[in-house]
C-alpha cells in the first residue's frame, strides 16, 4: 500500500482533531496516521485507490463542480469539528477516485493551516490557481468567483457556483 508522508514542526494539533483524523471519523479526508516526536509531526496518508486529481485536465464545468463540492466537504468537516480555516485547501492536496469530482470520490489530504485563513479566501485562491489564465472564460470565471466572495458570505459563492453550473448544464444539453 502506497503512503505519502508530510512533516511539520512548530504546530500543536488538538487531541480531538488527531483522533478524528486517525480514526477516520471524517470521511472527507484521506486516511492517515500521525506520529508526534518532540514537537514535530509526521503525517502519513494512505492512498488506497486515490490519485492526486489532475486539475489542469478538467473542463471548466468540472472545475466549478469541484469548487462547489469542496464547499460541501468543508461543511461536512465542520460537522465533524474540523473547521475549514484549520486546514489547507490546495490543488496538490485534492485526491480522487477515477479523476471524478463528486463528493463521494474526492478526498482532501489534511494539512494544518497555521495562518487559519478565512475559508472564503481559500476558495478564491483555489479557484484562481486552478483556472487556466490563457482561456478567457476560465480567467473571467476566477474573477467572478472573487467578486462573489467580496461581500463576505460563503453562501453568495455557493449561489454563484450553482447558477454557473446550471447554465453550463443547460448549454451542454442544448448541444446533445
Amino acid at each position: 500500500m502506497e503512503r505519502i508522508r508530510q512533516e511539520m514542526a512548530g504546530y500543536r494539533m488538538p487531541a480531538y482533531v488527531e483522533e478524528i483524523l486517525t480514526q477516520n471519523y471524517c470521511p472527507n479526508f484521506m486516511r492517515m496516521s500521525i506520529v508526534k516526536e518532540s514537537g514535530n509531526y509526521s503525517f502519513r496518508y494512505k492512498k488506497d485507490s486515490l490519485d492526486r486529481l489532475d486539475i489542469q485536465g478538467l473542463r471548466l464545468y468540472d472545475k466549478l463542480l469541484l469548487i462547489r463540492n469542496l464547499i460541501l466537504l468543508s461543511e461536512n468537516t465542520s460537522d465533524h469539528l474540523i473547521e475549514a480555516q484549520d486546514y489547507l485547501i490546495e490543488p496538490e492536496l485534492v485526491y480522487s477516485r477515477g479523476s471524478r469530482v463528486d463528493t463521494e470520490s474526492i478526498r482532501l489530504m489534511y494539512y494544518p493551516d497555521i495562518k487559519k485563513l478565512d475559508f472564503r479566501f481559500k476558495i478564491v485562491l483555489f479557484a484562481d490557481r486552478i483556472m487556466n489564465k490563457n482561456i478567457k472564460e476560465e480567467r473571467e470565471m476566477a474573477g467572478r468567483i472573487r467578486e462573489a466572495a467580496e461581500p463576505g458570505d460563503i453562501n453568495r459563492i455557493k449561489l454563484f457556483l450553482d447558477k454557473s453550473i446550471s447554465r453550463m448544464e443547460n448549454r451542454m444539453s442544448d448541444f446533445s
